[in-house]
């Protein structure tokens, strides 16, 4: 892969009705990458957060025919951060957060790898907590076989080969579907423990289970219905490799949580059976 000394990359917001906290986000990106596209996903008129950022410099504001999705949403960023020239694209979720040297630890990563670079991403530190999640620390890089959306980085050469996201996915898994696609065409991904994001998992309330604190996700019926059917497509593509074990990991402490202490629980189990079913229906467009 062959990139100027000093790269132009493109950051990618996607937005969904944002509170206030999406512009201090797009600033703090903005001091790290050269344009940021703000896909707004929301169907009504545009907010007050969306507004302000509409006047900020560097900002470009994509708005869509309604809630097209988180893997459309993205990808309405990438192909106008790629036609504006840049080498590289970072895409974020509307709460997460950059800390300072990110960028320039995911492109150096990259740099290094060269044609062998897949979706480069960071550390992830809780909101809620301020802390490092326990599988998130380490040093240096290290090869993985996915990384979550929020702060990955791509660059140009990736994505012409791999092409963009799966946009029937619509949400959940778009993630894990881009990045094995990525490792499947013989590319290396990479968390690099040097360039560290501040995240949110769902709404993140905090309460307590066998006496010891935990943050629910409260995620709807609906979601959950993308996640299980959308984790079947995956097993179907990918099959039972590393990542399916360490995402059954996650699945099951968040539904201990789903099953124990959140909301809508009759609603939630319908949904997971109805989306396992349609995913092994599933058939590609």
């Amino acid at each position: 892969m062959s990139v100027p000394s000093r790269p132009l990359v493109a950051g990618v917001v996607l937005a969904y009705r944002p509170d206030e906290s999406i512009v201090v986000n797009v600033r703090a990106l903005l001091a790290q990458v050269d344009a940021v596209y703000v896909v707004d996903n929301s169907p009504e008129v545009p907010s007050e957060p969306m507004q302000t950022l509409a006047n900020e410099p560097g900002v470009v504001i994509l708005a869509q025919d309604g809630n097209v999705g988180v893997a459309a949403g993205f990808n309405a960023g990438m192909r106008a951060g790629l036609a504006a020239g840049a080498d590289f694209v970072w895409i974020f979720d509307q709460d997460s957060t950059v800390t300072p040297g990110m960028c320039e630890h995911l492109v150096a990563a990259s740099v290094a790898l060269g044609d062998q670079a897949g979706v480069v991403g960071p550390a992830l530190r809780s909101h809620a907590t301020g802390i490092v999640y326990r599988r998130e620390t380490g040093t240096g890089a290290r090869e993985v076989d996915m990384l979550i959306s929020s702060g990955s980085l791509f660059s140009r050469a990736l994505l012409q080969r791999i092409g963009l996201h799966d946009e029937p996915l619509f949400i959940d898994y778009v993630d894990h579907d881009i990045t094995l696609r990525a490792r499947h065409a013989g590319m290396h991904n990479l968390k690099v423990y040097d360039a560290l994001l501040e995240h949110r998992f769902g709404d993140s309330d905090p309460v307590r289970l066998f006496g010891r604190p935990v943050y629910l996700s409260n995620y709807s019926p609906q979601r959950q219905y993308y996640m299980a059917r959308n984790r079947m497509i995956v097993i179907r593509r990918f099959g039972f490799g590393r990542w399916f074990w360490d995402d059954l990991w996650f699945t099951t402490k968040a539904w201990v949580k789903v099953l124990l202490c959140e909301k809508d629980r009759p609603a939630k189990i319908r949904a997971f059976f109805r989306g396992w079913r349609d995913g092994l229906r599933y058939r590609p467009l």
